[in-house]
């Protein structure tokens, strides 16, 4: 009875499989007109999958330059309502794609020819560029969402603000970081030279 406690345990301590930065360039590098934007803000936001097929052009704040993750009348999202800030490069693609929005009608930013993503066209779509780059481990978006708080840990931003970024309801599923920002403090201390 007491086997599954054990299998839990290992699969907390178990670390997430992210991207780095080679990686995501191949990534982008390879990917189509349509999958680039996508894993593009995938990698920029840390959204998850279902924030991102919800996504419309009504969420945009480009004044602000946030997007704000809310409820809606058809969908909710997983935890609560968040902003996420906008950094420069997404702002661009975005205001890119705003500009060639054939389809005006269509209020979702990413859709297949006016009608919302299909649940697994974007897994099916990594999995398969995933094995064109050579990284035959990546088969969940949600990788892209480690990749994006990952990287924002290594370069030094606190647990609480990815917390905040990843909509997480507790730090304790930010925890799984953790690590990361270790071996960012191990390094920072040989900065020092006096």
């Amino acid at each position: 009875t007491l086997k599954g406690v054990k299998e839990l345990k290992e699969e907390l301590n178990k670390k997430p499989r992210f991207l780095n930065k080679e990686e995501c360039s191949k990534l982008l590098e390879n990917s189509d007109s349509f999958l680039r934007p996508v894993f593009y803000t995938f990698l920029h936001t840390g959204m998850r999958k279902a924030e991102l097929e919800n996504l419309t052009w009504n969420d945009i704040d480009f004044g602000r330059k946030t997007i704000k993750i809310r409820y809606k009348d058809d969908w909710s999202p997983k935890t609560s309502e968040r902003e996420i800030p906008i950094n420069n490069g997404l702002f661009e693609l975005l205001t890119e794609l705003k500009q060639k929005t054939f389809i005006k009608s269509c209020p979702y930013i990413f859709h297949r020819v006016g009608e919302k993503i299909d649940p697994n066209y974007l897994r099916r779509q990594l999995i398969l560029l995933a094995k064109v780059c050579g990284f035959l481990d990546v088969t969940k978006i949600h990788t892209l969402r480690h990749t994006f708080a990952s990287h924002l840990v290594m370069g030094g931003v606190d647990l609480p603000t990815v917390k905040k970024l990843l909509g997480h309801a507790d730090i304790e599923t930010t925890m799984i970081y953790a690590h990361l920002a270790d071996e960012h403090v191990d390094k920072a201390v040989e900065a020092l030279s006096f």
